[in-house]
């Protein structure tokens, strides 16, 4: 049995609350309106969603109605398997194609099926919680995986990021992410934050807008720095010393592969360099 605890949630903004739930320091949000109120994200298990759901119903003052999956990491999703009362809101790639992680975290829990949303969507989708409190849930494509959402509260210039900005560690990336998308989809909600914006990150310290395109720069010179050697020949397990890089070791070992699993996908590969003889 996995051993999982709710820390003390945090209200972020009026009405907007944020909770870490161990053990994996995930970040759930918890926004309240006049009429109801939503979850952002539901925990590692079916027993820690039923615990978020009762914790968040205790602090709302107001129905819980609702809850949005910004991925499908089990960290984030499968605590929804708790939370049958609720309308669950996620992308429609939820269920396409979880990481193998994910599925063998389910087995070890004996989840035979995955839990599945009530509603999904693809591109874009609100909810009106009263009192002027609207969530604004967004897809510009995939990034960490093939179904991440944004969800943007502009009452309280709140934006929860999921896994696609980090502030515990690097970013994640596993055979369901697109890489070379994942600056543009961060974008997407850039281009509509300001100094003031709160990014509640999948794990770790609540970040504001500089940190928001730190990260997201990094992770286009990761894409780019490879995409450049890759042009001038190096092979994938010369790549991590070839360059200076904006993450460690262990991230390199897994993302770079992937990068060149991407390019190689659409014909960039390393070409062998031939000696240049003389005459």
């Amino acid at each position: 049995m996995t051993s999982t605890s709710i820390g003390e949630w945090r209200e972020l903004a009026p009405g907007i609350h944020c909770v870490t739930c161990e053990p994996e320091h995930v970040n759930v949000g918890l926004v309240v309106g006049a009429d109801a109120a939503m979850l952002v994200d539901a925990g590692s298990t079916p027993e820690q969603g039923a615990a978020l759901l009762e914790s968040a119903r205790q602090i709302a003052g107001v129905p819980v109605t609702h809850v949005v999956i910004t991925h499908n990491h089990h960290d984030h999703w499968l605590g929804l398997a708790g939370m049958k009362d609720l309308t669950s809101i996620a992308h429609e790639n939820l269920l396409g194609e979880p990481s193998r992680a994910t599925r063998a975290f389910a087995d070890s829990i004996g989840m035979t099926e995955l839990p599945q949303p009530t509603i999904t969507f693809s591109i874009a989708k609100a909810v009106n919680l009263g009192g002027g409190v609207r969530l604004e849930m967004l897809h510009f494509g995939g990034a960490h995986t093939r179904g991440d959402v944004l969800v943007m509260v502009p009452s309280g210039n709140v934006i929860f990021a999921g896994d696609m900005l980090e502030s515990a560690g690097d970013p994640q990336f596993d055979e369901t992410s697109n890489i070379k998308n994942w600056p543009t989809a961060l974008d997407g909600v850039l281009g509509a934050a300001n100094e003031s914006t709160q990014f509640v990150p999948g794990h770790g310290h609540v970040v504001d807008r500089n940190f928001a395109f730190i990260q997201r720069a990094e992770i286009g010179m990761l894409y780019g720095n490879t995409e450049m050697l890759i042009q001038q020949g190096t092979k994938v397990q010369d790549a991590a010393e070839a360059s200076d890089w904006p993450f460690t070791a262990e991230t390199l070992k897994v993302a770079l592969p992937l990068i060149y699993g991407e390019l190689e996908a659409i014909g960039i590969k390393p070409r062998t360099q031939l000696p240049i003889s003389s005459l």
